[in-house]
């Protein structure tokens, strides 16, 4: 497991938001939905946009359904996922 894609897909999820915190504050368990990260459907897609072209992956639809994206945590694993079964396609 890589730790500092954690920290590369909080940092993206804090500029996209404007979140102004540091990304070891933003603890793998806060609802994507709550207060602190105020996620809606167009800021996720923001999100899901700038990692794709970050890492340099594309993020299906499905996979985006299958995660069930409730707290910062799901949304690193998923990402995770994706990248990985790209490192595995290489």
């Amino acid at each position: 497991m890589n730790p500092e894609l954690a920290v590369e897909i909080k940092n993206v999820v804090i500029g996209v938001l404007e979140l102004g915190i540091a990304p070891e504050r933003l603890d793998d368990t806060v609802s994507l939905y709550s207060p602190v990260v105020g996620l809606d459907s167009l800021s996720l897609l923001h999100i899901l946009v700038e990692i794709e072209k970050r890492f340099d992956i594309e993020i299906d639809d499905e996979d985006v359904m299958a995660a069930e994206l409730s707290d910062v945590g799901s949304l690193v694993a998923m990402i995770r996922q994706v990248v990985d079964a790209k490192g595995a396609g290489e």
